[in-house]
């Protein structure tokens, strides 16, 4: 009878520990209840024993690698994928504890060893013996007095997910929209004149600079630019875009981590981009995407110039130039709260705004004459600059840019049509009106040119409802733009 109560109470203690834990629902449903005889004792244990059965199978066929360390950090679980993923057995790393593992290097680092070190979850790019690239997440395991009894750890090979790929692919390059010649950037237009001088005026200061603008409009070459004419271009530019990668990985990217440090042995951590920026220029793109708690942190390094590692205890000193971009309106995010003012201030010491391509008609032709050279070069070819051609390019929007732009002047080269000059000579040409292939189907150039002028006609006037500002904003005459609202605008109403 004794038994039987302790085994009662073991049940009861069983199913309160697990009543907040949401995994735990089905469990739940099968003990739903305290058991009041022999007959449902053995079936509450029967089902925890299937629970249990269940559970080890799920994580041992997971397609992430599932490591487990006790309160101490010493492993106790390891599933099959990690096995797969480090081309390490079992029993190499079973009771191993992670403080000797990070200490000695093995584990560069060991996020096991940094979430116990940090009491919270940590996440750290990981190399294990000479595998690398693996995405780690450790995360502190509480019982339901709130005690740490285990951490587990989830990896992924970064090679194997799309967008966090793409991102270390790109990492260290800056933004697109890239047009530069001889070292400088095509600005024929009054405005990107403007923006030049003023990036001359402030390219060997070292206040911040905040640049704004929509995606596409070349932020990340006008940073290269600022960075390659002023006195730090020696040293690094470092470039990370905010929001192209997972925010538990964005802290130990910019920061990095230690490692072996923890135990009093050499650093064998990982300097983040920060450190790597060290005399040079760190861009800091779509700082709008940086989530809140991590916005704190780089204002403190702003403010002080001092950063610490994840799982470090001292601070470091770092000499670089911070540049920031969006494409958002960053004073409407702090009114919606999902920016710090302060933060906004602190970076915005030198707001520059670099317009769209439609508002900068004198550009558009250099640029696109720029993209056709380059292009004719790369797949030689001699594709020339048509009538037709530059009617359609001072026509369109530009939606996307000098991105945009940029892939409509390559299309045109890779579509050209050869033909034969009258001295027999062949001649690289865009296809013609007849057969202009723009966006992978055929359309003729005239329905083109008229497609694009209804849609700056129709969007010009639903917004401001004037015939006067239409043919403002379009640059033509209100006679004009009276004719064109006519005959493109169906609720018209002036």
């Amino acid at each position: 009878m004794e038994l039987y109560r302790e085994m009662v109470n073991m049940i009861t203690e069983y199913i309160d520990s697990l009543k907040d834990v949401g995994f735990a629902r089905y469990d739940l449903a099968r003990i739903d209840h305290v058991p009041e005889n022999e007959e449902e004792l053995l079936e509450a244990f029967k089902a925890i024993l299937m629970s249990s059965k269940e559970l080890n199978y799920i994580l041992e066929e997971s397609p992430n690698s599932f490591f487990v360390c006790d309160a101490e950090a010493r492993c106790i679980r390891v599933n099959k994928k990690f096995s797969d993923m480090t081309r390490m057995s079992r029993e190499d790393v079973l009771g191993a504890k992670m403080s000797e593992k990070n200490a000695d290097g093995s584990f560069r680092p060991s996020v096991c060893y940094l979430t116990l070190k940090e009491g919270r979850s940590v996440s750290a790019l990981q190399e294990i013996g000479d595998v690398s690239g693996m995405a780690v997440t450790g995360v502190p395991v509480r019982d339901e007095s709130g005690n740490l009894f285990r951490i587990v750890t989830n990896a992924i090979k970064i090679d194997e997910v799309g967008p966090i790929a793409e991102y270390f692919n790109e990492k260290n390059h800056a933004g697109g929209g890239a047009i530069k010649e001889n070292g400088k950037i095509i600005a024929e237009s009054g405005a990107m004149q403007q923006v030049l001088k003023m990036a001359d005026m402030v390219k060997d200061t070292e206040s911040n600079i905040l640049i704004t603008g929509e995606t596409g409009v070349g932020k990340g070459v006008l940073v290269k630019y600022i960075h390659e004419t002023s006195g730090r271009s020696e040293k690094p530019l470092v470039s990370i875009n905010c929001g192209a990668i997972p925010e538990n990985l964005l802290e130990s990217e910019l920061f990095g981590y230690e490692g072996g440090a923890f135990t009093g042995a050499d650093s064998r951590g990982k300097p983040g981009l920060i450190e790597l920026a060290e005399g040079g220029t760190l861009f800091l793109d779509e700082i709008s995407e940086l989530p809140l708690m991590l916005q704190v942190k780089i204002l403190h390094f702003l403010q002080t110039k001092k950063m610490m590692r994840v799982g470090g205890t001292k601070e470091i000193m770092i000499d670089t130039r911070v540049i920031a971009a969006s494409n958002k309106n960053l004073e409407g995010e702090v009114e919606r709260g999902n920016f710090r003012s302060d933060l906004y201030y602190r970076i915005n010491v030198i707001p520059i705004y670099i317009p769209p391509l439609r508002d900068r008609k004198r550009d558009l032709m250099a640029m696109a004459e720029y993209f056709l050279d380059f292009y004719n070069a790369k797949y030689r070819k001699n594709v020339i600059l048509t009538e037709e051609m530059a009617e359609y390019v001072m026509a369109h929007k530009w939606p996307g840019n000098v991105r945009e732009l940029e892939n409509y002047m390559e299309r045109m080269v890779v579509t050209s049509v050869p033909e034969t000059t009258e001295n027999g000579e062949k001649e690289g040409r865009e296809p013609h009106e007849k057969m202009l292939v723009v966006a992978g189907y055929g359309e003729k150039l005239s329905d083109m040119i008229e497609k694009a002028e209804k849609e700056a006609v129709v969007e010009a006037y639903r917004k401001y409802k004037s015939s006067y500002k239409v043919a403002e904003i379009l640059g033509i005459s209100q006679s004009t733009a009276y004719r064109r609202i006519k005959k493109f605008v169906k609720d018209k109403d002036e």
